[in-house]
């Protein structure tokens, strides 16, 4: 309920700006703008720390007694406005962002809510709704390791701040030092927030390209006359892909969507990487080219393949997986 609310209120932000930035940067590519506002998050995230830190500084420096009810009162609402006002400004470099790469790519397609939510969802790093999509159960393989990087990702920030803090305190022996190395946060909480605005604009940039990659493949498919053996393989590659990902997937399912609407065809076991092997196996020479081709592409819809994946791509026939995602080069 809470995250449908915060999805909501990213939504409405990103709509307020589409009409706004129709314009703005056109000169700029979309890897250099993201550039931007990665260098003005680090930035952002760089001042909020500054001044809750010289707060901090200023505090020992009169001597205050930490433990004072009052002092602990007063860190406590510096902290709260200031990283209140970081993670505001954060995301709304974020909405901004994603709504000039919207524009940009609404100039050749239109992109659906539904869309535009899973965008809205990469910028604030939320995880994509739980859904069973045509009988398919991405999450029935997901791995326990993966709770555990969350929660390593969550508190590295944390973590980073009071080793470092640590490891300084303990190595320089001077009080009148020892006193600024607080300082040292205000750089790893800027490079933090430039960090994960760089990983959460990067997925932006991939679900849209992506998207387009999606539109571009149907459209060349409906102008030519496709055998159901084919659209059988395609079907049950994108399940699999689905599947391999351990995550709902915007795009996968709306290719998916469109192609079974094109022509009906009822599947079962869809996850079966068996059966997707026997269908390729079923196909032409050239439509298994075509296949194969598509293939790769449908896999980077992940930055980057896993073990996994790349041993079901060796065995799809992609025998050598590209070391740069081509869905953002």
């Amino acid at each position: 309920m809470i995250e449908a609310k915060i999805e909501s209120w990213g939504l409405k932000r990103v709509e307020r700006y589409l009409p706004i930035t129709q314009s703005i940067f056109s000169t700029i590519n979309d890897k250099r703008l993201c550039q931007l506002c990665v260098a003005l998050s680090f930035f952002i995230g760089f001042i909020t720390t500054f001044f809750i830190v010289s707060f901090e500084i200023y505090l020992e420096l009169l001597g205050e007694n930490w433990l004072a009810l009052d002092n602990l009162l007063k860190l406590a609402f510096v902290n709260l406005i200031f990283i209140g006002l970081e993670l505001f400004l954060l995301f709304e470099v974020g909405f901004i962002t994603t709504a000039i790469l919207i524009n940009r790519a609404s100039e050749k397609y239109q992109f659906c809510n539904k869309m535009k939510a899973s965008l809205v969802r990469a910028v604030m790093e939320l995880s994509e709704p739980v859904e069973n999509i045509h009988g398919i159960k991405p999450y029935k393989k997901f791995s326990k390791f993966r709770y555990i990087k969350v929660a390593l990702y969550t508190g590295k920030d944390i973590l980073s701040n009071f080793v470092i803090k640590a490891i300084l305190q303990k190595s320089i022996s001077r009080s009148s030092v020892r006193v600024y190395i607080p300082l040292v946060s205000t750089l790893i909480t800027g490079f933090w927030d430039a960090w994960v605005q760089q990983k959460a604009l990067s997925e932006v940039r991939l679900r849209i390209s992506a998207r387009v990659y999606v539109l571009n493949q149907l459209a060349e498919l409906e102008a030519k006359e496709m055998s159901q053996a084919y659209i059988t393989a395609l079907l049950r590659l994108i399940a699999v892909r689905q599947s391999y990902k351990q995550e709902c997937d915007v795009n996968l399912e709306y290719f998916y969507d469109q192609l079974n609407k094109s022509k009906p065809c009822c599947l079962t076991e869809l996850e079966s990487v068996d059966l997707l092997l026997d269908s390729v196996d079923a196909l032409t020479a050239e439509e298994k080219s075509e296949l194969i081709g598509m293939t790769e592409y449908l896999f980077y819809f992940r930055r980057s393949p896993t073990r996994n994946e790349k041993d079901l791509l060796c065995k799809l026939g992609v025998l050598q997986a590209s070391k740069t995602n081509p869905l953002l080069c």
